[in-house]
């Protein structure tokens, strides 16, 4: 809880302190279906499907300042479909490769939770980190101040729940679309 009011406060004061000399932008991704631990198989479940993201940035020059909410399905062992959420702050660096195509690579903070709206105390919440590179192709000959972005993401956190604690890591390649406000 601790570190999802930091990254929202964070977050939070940049924009509103810092909104006229940033470029503001909205993000969509869809993603492969998770790769996780034999730890969070074990305990939880392998997911299935695709992974979403949506994402919130403010850019400065070659630095941004992201929030994101990731989500993917998880078909528990014994509570039948749930979906695992990651909320996350992160700082993204560009790196300009010519002809409108930037590498990145992005670091961070998150919370990750999996309600399996059960009685017994089995909810898992945590805090962790995220890491990740990618490329991104900037269209501002097709539209101005939008990106096509392909990347690779690891998010690792400690999960607890009354019931028992496991380490999750969970590896995503997405591809998404950012678009200037």
């Amino acid at each position: 809880m601790k570190a999802t009011l930091l990254v929202a406060g964070c977050l939070g004061s940049l924009a509103i302190s810092h909104a006229a000399a940033a470029d503001t932008y909205l993000g969509a991704g869809i993603g492969t279906q998770p790769g996780v631990n034999d730890e969070f198989v074990q305990h939880v479940g392998q997911p299935s499907g695709r992974s979403l993201r949506g994402l919130i940035g403010w850019r400065f020059g070659k630095l941004s300042l992201e929030g994101a909410l990731n989500g993917f399905t998880v078909p528990t062992t014994a509570y039948g479909e749930k979906t695992a959420y990651q909320l996350s702050g992160a700082l993204k660096v560009s790196l300009p490769l010519g002809n409108n195509f930037e590498a990145f690579f992005r670091g961070g903070i998150e919370r990750t939770w999996l309600n399996q709206q059960t009685s017994n105390g089995t909810d898992l919440m945590g805090d962790g980190f995220l890491a990740g590179a990618g490329f991104e192709y900037r269209l501002d000959a097709v539209l101005a101040n939008a990106s096509l972005f392909v990347d690779y993401t690891v998010h690792h956190v400690g999960l607890e729940s009354r019931a028992f604690d496991v380490t999750a890591t969970t590896r995503f390649w997405g591809l998404g679309l950012t678009v200037g406000l």
